[in-house]
């Protein structure tokens, strides 16, 4: 997935709270639909699989709309078809503020043709606040951290993204080491490190893991290096895989790893402590046209099975007791998950990082 511009979601979610006629603001705790409802308490995930599985026979098809790439859908939902023959999936695929907007405006004409919605927390939370999901827990849902799920049932995630520092090893200037986020304050940098302008929640991370008058130096003294502006993580790493720059200050891990380890590219990341961790959220739809398809897909990507086939495209399954398939994105700190709680100060980073950045 490339995760879509932050400022562009800023944007977008502004202008849907004025066009749903009001809502929640981006700091407040998600609320869903009232009718809510939770797998059976007692059901392991294969018994609430096979149930779900004779009722969603009938339904044929789960619609999903997900930030997940096309190369990665194209080898994880064909598994869920192999494992419940007569059911497809539809895979809609936008960046996280598509999404939103997609959402939004179907819901406003009164259409409901999401099952379930997926994307970076920020904007499915967005969509938890106006109401358009609800909760459902599934049966696997007790064996996730709390840090990538609702404790009511608002969503869980499936998988995680780490945000880390990218290194093209062969393009870095001699005697220089990047091992957090300061190194890329060297003066030996400039004009060699790339910017995803909309990652202002890699910038809210830094204020709480460094604090406010540190992160805001970082940020400066890397603006002080002219950093090469960009648009979407996946072509960032491209890019820095052909050498355009030499660094980055945030790209996805397991891009990276692909990059290095299947590419054979001159590819490395910095090992930062702690690693910012993003969460993609999953959520039920309010209104799902295939209710129980769509109970179902969320059950097999949560189960061990969905992990594994996570796990086998090189993305970080959000349950950590399936191991990612490049354990070095993971294995060398803790994890800083992403929550709806750095929203709080979402339009301050916002205009700090445009400020700082020189992002029009």
């Amino acid at each position: 997935m490339v995760r879509s511009s932050f400022l562009a979601r800023c944007a977008t979610a502004a202008i849907l709270v004025a066009a749903c006629g009001g809502g929640a603001s981006p700091a407040a705790s998600p609320s869903v639909a009232p009718t809510a409802t939770a797998a059976a308490s007692k059901e392991t995930s294969a018994q609430a699989m096979t149930r779900l599985y004779e009722l969603a026979k009938a339904e044929g098809t789960v619609a999903i709309y997900s930030s997940m790439n096309n190369d990665d859908a194209k080898k994880v939902f064909p598994l869920f078809e192999q494992k419940f023959p007569g059911l497809k999936v539809q895979h809609t695929r936008a960046s996280g503020e598509d999404l939103v907007t997609k959402v939004v405006t179907e819901k406003k004409a009164g259409q409901n043709l999401m099952d379930v919605v997926e994307s970076n927390l920020f904007e499915v939370g967005f969509i938890i606040q106006q109401g358009y999901t609800q909760k459902y827990k599934t049966a696997s849902f007790d064996g996730y951290p709390d840090q990538v799920k609702d404790k009511d049932g608002a969503f869980v995630a499936a998988r995680v993204n780490n945000d880390l520092p990218g290194l093209n090893t062969a393009k870095l200037p001699a005697g220089v080491t990047i091992k957090t986020w300061k190194d890329l304050c060297n003066p030996a940098l400039s004009g060699k490190i790339a910017v995803e302008q909309g990652d202002v929640v890699v910038y809210s991370a830094l204020r709480k893991i460094l604090g406010d008058a540190e992160a805001q130096a970082t940020l400066k003294c890397i603006a002080a290096n002219k950093p090469s502006l960009r648009s979407g993580h996946t072509e960032m790493a491209n890019l820095l895989a052909a050498g355009e720059f030499a660094a980055t200050l945030s790209s996805n891990g397991h891009r990276l790893a692909q990059l290095k380890y299947e590419d054979k590219k001159t590819i490395d990341w910095a090992r930062t402590d702690p690693i910012i961790t993003d969460v993609q959220a999953m959520s039920l739809a309010d209104k799902p046209p295939h209710p129980n398809a769509g109970k179902l897909l969320m059950e097999w990507l949560t189960a061990d099975e969905g992990q594994l086939a996570i796990q086998s495209t090189g993305r970080v399954p959000a349950n950590p007791k399936i191991a990612p398939k490049y354990p070095d994105l993971t294995n060398f700190a803790k994890s800083f998950y992403v929550s709806l709680d750095l929203r709080a100060d979402f339009d301050k980073d916002s205009d700090f990082w445009r400020a700082t950045l020189g992002i029009k």
